[in-house]
């Protein structure tokens, strides 16, 4: 069915990196979310209004917010789709984290409200007639809800979006939420005990907790998380395909929306290679990391000192050194300047405990034990 869908009304789908596809799907998931939220929300309505639960009534106004989440799904992702211009010079594509950041919150406020109106009820509780049919709306309404949260996480996972998958997240939170009303309906039926209110405060709380599952998810991406190491991996297998390359550092990654990324790197290349051949390797890598992996890419050129017997003894006292204060510590980037300047880059781990004026003290001055000849002056990056 979820693979009928996205052929019959997205167009080119296999293309999930093109912003019009993209849009593609946004438009499907929100169109589909609109119409089945719509449905289960006026049966649980109806329903709850009969039967005086507002377990039930409750159930149902989350399906209106979720209806209301569809639609901010869609207005996210068409919103994405724009090209970029002058105050958006990188796109886009970051709409889509807001839109599921704003899908979130809606989650956490109906939440909020229900466990509030639980509580009320709990304390003051009424009559609540359960019958067959209002069993038989709920349980259709897990069933089909089952259904939308596998059909969005289908589509999260081939579009790599987290707007799907905070709506897929939602969709199987809901199938716990009324699994509990439809629990608390039946005890009541056979044995008469009045659980609506304690049903609804279980249903606010799991709703809010899922809207906080989904909200800090899509924090991560706006907050700027880590490059996924895959796609740093295989930056560096491409860049060391050219024999050219004699070694790549400062890799790094910055998303701007899904299929939206921004890379750069330094590779590093003989000292004695000529300036339009060291221009036409990095030109070259641009090209083929935008190629294979559709990524834009910028590369540095570092020269480096090959085949000198007294730059490599200095090389191995800089490891030594390093080695010596930690293990977890590497080097790269390494010159020396008017003959007694050693300059240097060194990579340090976030979890190094530290602070990096403690550290560069520590290296620079172990350095020039080493090698009093040389003024040290060392570069730290946390990685």
């Amino acid at each position: 069915m979820t693979e009928f869908l996205i052929r019959k009304f997205v167009k080119d789908f296999d293309n999930v990196n093109n912003s019009r596809v993209r849009k593609g799907y946004g438009l499907l998931s929100g169109s589909v979310g609109i119409c089945v939220n719509l449905l289960l929300c006026t049966m649980k309505l109806v329903t709850g209004f009969v039967s005086g639960s507002v377990g039930i009534i409750g159930d149902g106004i989350n399906n209106l917010s979720d209806a209301g989440s569809s639609v901010v799904t869609m207005l996210g992702l068409k919103m994405s789709a724009k090209p970029a211009d002058e105050e958006h010079p990188y796109g886009h594509g970051r709409i889509e984290y807001i839109a599921a950041l704003i899908i979130a919150g809606i989650i956490l406020l109906v939440g909020f409200e229900l466990l509030k109106t639980s509580v009320e009820k709990l304390l003051a509780p009424e009559p609540v007639e359960v019958s067959a049919p209002a069993l038989a709306v709920m349980v259709f309404s897990v069933v089909l809800k089952m259904w939308l949260g596998a059909f969005n996480r289908y589509l999260g996972k081939k579009t790599d979006s987290p707007a799907f998958n905070a709506v897929a997240m939602d969709s199987m939170s809901d199938c716990v939420a009324t699994s509990v009303v439809i629990a608390c309906l039946l005890v009541y039926w056979w044995t008469g005990y009045n659980l609506d209110g304690a049903a609804g405060i279980v249903v606010g709380m799991f709703i809010m907790y899922s809207g906080w599952g989904a909200a800090s998810e899509t924090l991560q991406p706006i907050l700027g998380k880590p490059a996924d190491p895959e796609i740093l991996g295989r930056i560096m297998k491409i860049a060391v395909r050219d024999r050219r390359v004699l070694g790549v550092h400062d890799v790094m990654a910055h998303s701007y929306g899904p299929g939206n990324v921004f890379a750069s790197l330094h590779i590093e290349v003989t000292s004695t290679m000529k300036l339009l051949e060291a221009h036409a390797v990095a030109s070259h890598l641009e090209h083929a990391i935008e190629k294979e992996l559709d990524i834009h890419a910028i590369v540095h050129v570092d020269p480096k000192l090959v085949g000198d017997p007294e730059f490599d003894a200095l090389l191995e006292n800089l490891a030594e050194v390093l080695k010596g204060i930690d293990g977890s510590l590497s080097m790269h980037d390494v010159h020396i300047f008017h003959g007694s300047r050693l300059v240097f880059d060194v990579e340090v781990p976030y979890s190094y405990p530290a602070s990096d004026e403690e550290l560069t003290e520590r290296i620079v001055a172990a350095m020039e034990a080493r090698e009093p000849d040389y003024s040290v002056s060392v570069k730290l990056d946390r990685m």
